[in-house]
């Protein structure tokens, strides 16, 4: 009877936890294994030897389309992109700027379209262009989710295509030994390297007080397509982030600092001389003149650091519900040198400051199967322009406040679950500079806008549940769309904005199914979007600017009113306990309303599947293999006449492979090895989203090896 007791509370305790879960709405999958019991036990006994049970919580609402990146492929992207790991996520492509800068893409959406939220806070870097990437070192988070619905109620403006939201993991209160991770990688392409590394703890004399330290380094010379190299495309990365937290009661103090550092080279192939070269450049589409390999970045490059200092306040009071207070404290740092004139290019060209301010306060209550939620957030955001550059900027000198507040209202019973909400934002925009032919520009902008959201889901059984989610969400346009007016150093092209554009609205209706059983995952997501006055930059053919540095292709910021739809599918099947195999592609057709024309930069038709063999784990061993293959059909939805070039490129096929071994030493210590090939058959492509393609292919073959120690 003891073992029976034991196990009977065993049980209760479980139970409770998966009932506790599923009201919160945290946990999404509940595996439970139970060792094998002798076959001969007394009087009906049952001895359990083994309970394990994973959670995987949900940043986001439940009621909305989203999908996770666990820490684990977080891990085994090591050396890759952020824009490049997420398009693991059907619906996930990447717009890039050559080789070093990469932004991602949600259901055709980049930019300020896709919000950033980093560790609770929103990413306001993005404020320059389509010329920088995120400044954010996706190794310092623990979970990576990805929102494709129009979540611009909880969230704010610039979520029309989605929300990546990226969160570390709990600090470890009360923990007795101090544990973390150290990984190095090198990549072949580029003859690269990478090192990472972070520990956590409590401090021995007060438990409640816990910590988190994470470092990654980065180093890269030039590197290769598949038949030249492109010279000046080195990097050199190196980011740091530290958390401290105290916990008492109901009461939680959390501090947050990181620093994020990148230094990269610019392709000597996407800087202009004269009008001819340009032409000639463009018609023959990779470079002209080929240097031998090297480590080091000569001029131009591009030197970004990103710091972000947060507090966080979190207070639970069983009657009166749980209050949240953020404050977020950013500064952008970017400069660009260029190759100039008498000896003057260890001057930048370009140096840009930005600083913001968020603030946000949240109150959520439960009770029974309701729970409400209000919010409210206010951001100052200043940017200026450092003077004695000798280089008109590219935008001027300007500040933007934002004060937005919401309420929100979920219902949800454990077989089905709906939510409502309605927000209120309003932004003020202040600018003032001067053009490069010394005229005054600038001005003074004040948007507002209702936005409003409505979602639920629906089990219709242990194995099929429905989401859907519609949306109205808005941004306003930041000022390089009104603003711009000079060359971009990295796309090797010129912009223009336009003062008199207003702000964004879009209708966005998503809707998902999703089955799971023991030999298929199926998921399908279908959207369907309107947006009023999108703003998109066209290329204006035949019309060149040339400037000090050369002649460059121009590129007009305009509005249209745009309707865009697609479908998403993700399905894995399991014929064998020791072999999965994977397969998620996408589909979008984006147009113009009034016209019917195709809107640019829209990714085509692609599709990605992998086989995966993991045989059962050899003693303390647990190896596994994958083959993967990605196709990308060439873009025929495309607009011939905004564009620099009269076709789009070619459809192509990448093949490559993963495979690794975990080693348990002991009860803390484990090590992994890790090997994986991109592009292995060394495939000449040009991706139709890349903004160099005009001057260059896409990268070459890459091995990357990886070595991991967790203690």
């Amino acid at each position: 009877m003891k073992h029976t007791n034991k196990l009977a509370h065993t049980i209760m305790g479980v139970a409770g936890l998966l009932v506790g879960a599923s009201l919160q709405g945290y946990a999404q999958q509940v595996n439970t294994r139970i060792a094998a019991v002798p076959d001969s036990i007394n009087q009906g006994e049952h001895l359990l030897e083994e309970v394990e049970i994973t959670t995987t919580r949900k940043t986001a609402s439940i009621n909305s389309v989203s999908a996770n990146l666990n820490q684990e492929t977080i891990k085994r992207a090591m050396g890759l992109s952020l824009a490049t790991m997420l398009e693991r996520v059907s619906g996930v492509s990447s717009i890039q700027t050559g080789t070093t800068v990469s932004k991602p893409v949600i259901h055709g959406m980049y930019g300020n379209r896709i919000l950033m939220v980093v560790n609770g806070a929103r990413q306001t870097g993005q404020q320059w262009g389509a010329d920088h990437a995120p400044e954010v070192d996706k190794n310092s988070a623990q979970s990576i989710e990805v929102v494709k619905g129009a979540e611009s109620v909880r969230y704010g403006s610039e979520a029309l295509g989605g929300i990546v939201l990226m969160e570390q993991k709990a600090l470890p209160y009360g923990q007795e030994r101090v544990s973390g991770q150290l990984s190095a990688m090198y990549g072949s392409n580029g003859y690269r390297y990478q090192t990472m590394g972070f520990a956590e703890g409590s401090m021995p004399f007060l438990p409640s007080l816990a910590w988190r330290t994470q470092i990654t380094y980065a180093n890269s010379g030039d590197q290769w397509s598949p038949n030249y190299l492109l010279n000046n495309t080195g990097t050199r990365e190196f980011d740091f982030s530290t958390a401290l937290g105290y916990r008492h009661n109901n009461l939680r103090i959390e501090g947050y600092f990181s620093r994020y550092d990148l230094k990269m080279g610019v392709l000597y192939n996407a800087q202009m001389g004269e009008k001819d070269l340009l032409a000639e450049r463009i018609a023959i589409g990779k470079p002209v003149e080929v240097f031998p390999y090297t480590r080091h970045i000569n001029y131009p490059f591009q030197h970004v650091v990103h710091t972000n200092a947060t507090l966080k306040l979190f207070y639970d009071m069983e009657r009166l519900g749980r209050f949240y207070y953020m404050a977020s404290y950013q500064a952008d740092d970017r400069e660009e040198n260029r190759i100039r004139r008498m000896n003057l290019s260890h001057i930048p060209a370009v140096s840009m400051h930005l600083k913001s301010l968020q603030n946000q306060l949240r109150w959520r209550k439960n009770y029974g199967f309701w729970q409400s939620e209000i919010g409210m957030q206010l951001t100052n955001i200043d940017h200026s322009n450092e003077k004695g550059t000798g280089v008109v900027p590219i935008i001027p000198n300007h500040t933007e406040t934002l004060l937005g507040s919401y309420a929100l209202q979920k219902y949800d019973n454990n077989q089905w679950g709906v939510e409502g909400g309605v927000r209120f934002d309003w932004q003020d925009t202040k600018a003032a500079g001067y053009d490069y032919t010394g005229k005054y520009y600038g001005g003074h902008r004040t948007f507002a806008n209702f936005t409003y959201s409505i979602g639920g889901h629906y089990h219709i059984n242990p194995h099929l549940i429905l989401t859907s989610n519609l949306g109205l969400a808005w941004r306003a346009p930041h000022v390089f769309e009104l603003y711009s007016n000079g060359s971009e150093l990295g796309a090797g092209r010129y912009v223009r904005g336009d003062s008199t554009m207003n702000s964004e609205n879009s209708y966005k209706w998503v809707t998902s199914a999703d089955y799971k059983s023991k030999y298929v995952d199926v998921r399908i997501d279908a959207y369907l979007q309107w947006v009023k006055n999108y703003i998109y930059d066209c290329p204006m053919k035949g019309q060149d600017v040339t400037v000090i540095s050369g002649t460059y292709p121009l590129f007009q910021y305009m509005q249209t009113d745009a309707f865009i739809r697609g479908v998403d599918l993700d399905f894995t099947i399991r014929p064998l306990p020791v072999l999965a195999y994977h397969f998620v592609s996408a589909m979008i057709w984006a147009n113009e309303k009034r016209t019917n024309n195709y809107l640019p930069y829209i990714p085509s038709f692609r599709l990605t599947h992998s086989l995966t063999f993991t045989p059962k784990s050899c003693g303390r061993f647990t190896p596994w293999i994958e083959v993967n293959h990605r196709f990308v059909a060439r873009q025929n939805r495309f607009d011939a006449a905004t564009d620099l070039i009269n076709f789009a490129p070619p459809a192509y096929s990448l093949f490559g492979f993963e495979a690794g071994t975990e080693w348990k030493i002991d009860a803390h210590n484990t090590l992994s090895i890790y090997v994986a090939g991109n592009n292995i058959f060394n495939k000449e492509y040009k991706e139709y989203t890349n903004r160099a393609r005009y001057y260059a292919h896409d990268l070459g073959r890459d091995i990357r090896f990886t070595l991991g120690w967790k203690f």
